[in-house]
């Protein structure tokens, strides 16, 4: 309990200083000048959007499931706005044990096998993820250093600075698909693995690992059904794209003309941000990720009308996932503080 409340504090306090920081200069009456101006029929765009990623998400993971056990369209959507759910709303990145549970509940399946369905769509998502990464390394190619407008205080970014932290992220994504790889055609060696290099640092972290991981094979079954395997990326990359649409309009509606590049930058920083410690709702973290691109992207840009457009891509999201997700769980007859103590307790 004292954990859980150290998360939730630290977390506040983490959004709030990034508020404060990104909000400190302001000028509120341009921001709500942009709010009246944009364009609703871009923003409802963005919405139709939002809802097509959840289908995409849910027929992604579908062919993980399918090839250990027919589950209903139905309970795997559940499970996944309901996992969306806590993610938005609760400390700890709870949301993907929640899924597990939930898929378990409704599909009468062992939890660990949940989980183990859980990480592989999580593997198949970062080959969306890496592939958008790679669209905006490749376009994105700042000529010099990058200064941000001065009232962020922010220090000047070096050109060079980007395109190193891209490659260190996508070769960190890489290797977490390899180490899956290596998981399903060598599970012993892959253990053996874990144990020493976690094992170095600590020897309670290296035993929880080695559990997880050896629940994670028990539903690697995928990789047996290469059609599966293949659909699955396939939803994995189409799941991204629309997300690139989703911020397309977004941007429009508010009356910026990016360049062909500018969501992905957007989903780039945006997965970078909400990465870090997470805050209540990714309050913050979202915004800083949306603010940060726009300026990267289109230096002309007004920046108060970048945070109108942050603010708002931030709440059709923050609201859209939680009216979905509440939906869900009243559906299932589910409560979500239930749900939380049985995914900590398993996880």
């Amino acid at each position: 309990m004292k954990k859980r409340r150290l998360q939730i504090f630290l977390g506040l306090m983490l959004g709030a200083a990034l508020l404060w920081w990104l909000f400190r200069e302001t000028e509120w009456s341009k921001v709500f000048a942009a709010f009246l101006d944009c364009d609703w029929r871009w923003l409802i765009a963005a919405e139709f959007f939002i809802f097509l990623t959840f289908f995409a998400r849910v027929q992604r993971w579908s062919y993980i499931v399918r090839a250990v056990k027919p589950v209903s369209w139905r309970a795997l959507f559940s499970a996944t706005q309901i996992g969306f759910l806590a993610n938005f709303t609760l400390p700890g990145r709870v949301g993907e044990f929640i899924r597990a549970v939930v898929l378990a509940r409704l599909a009468a399946l062992p939890i660990s096998q949940g989980l183990a369905f859980v990480a592989l769509d999580r593997v198949t998502d970062l080959f969306g993820l890496i592939a958008m990464m790679l669209v905006a390394a490749a376009a994105f190619q700042p000529a010099g250093d990058i200064v941000l407008p001065a009232e962020l205080n922010a220090p000047v970014i070096p050109a060079d600075a980007i395109r190193t932290t891209t490659v260190l992220t996508l070769v960190a994504m890489l290797a977490i698909i390899l180490a899956f790889v290596l998981l399903y055609l060598n599970q012993r060696l892959a253990l053996r693995l874990n144990d020493a290099i976690v094992g170095s640092v600590s020897r309670k972290l290296a035993a929880r690992t080695h559990q997880m991981l050896e629940h994670f094979a028990d539903g690697m079954h995928v990789f047996r059904s290469w059609s599966d395997m293949g659909l699955s990326i396939f939803f994995s990359l189409l799941t991204w794209l629309i997300g690139a649409g989703h911020f397309t309009c977004v941007l429009f509606a508010f009356g910026m003309a990016p360049p062909w590049y500018a969501p992905f930058v957007v989903m780039a920083l945006l997965a970078i941000a909400i990465s870090l410690p997470s805050t209540p709702g990714f309050v913050g973290l979202y915004q800083l990720g949306i603010i940060g691109a726009v300026l990267l992207t289109m230096p002309q840009a007004d920046l108060d009308v970048a945070k109108a457009a942050a603010i708002l891509a931030h709440l059709i999201n923050l609201l859209t996932v939680v009216v979905v997700g509440l939906f869900c769980l009243y559906r299932e007859g589910f409560h979500l503080g239930e749900l939380r103590g049985k995914g900590s307790g398993e996880s």
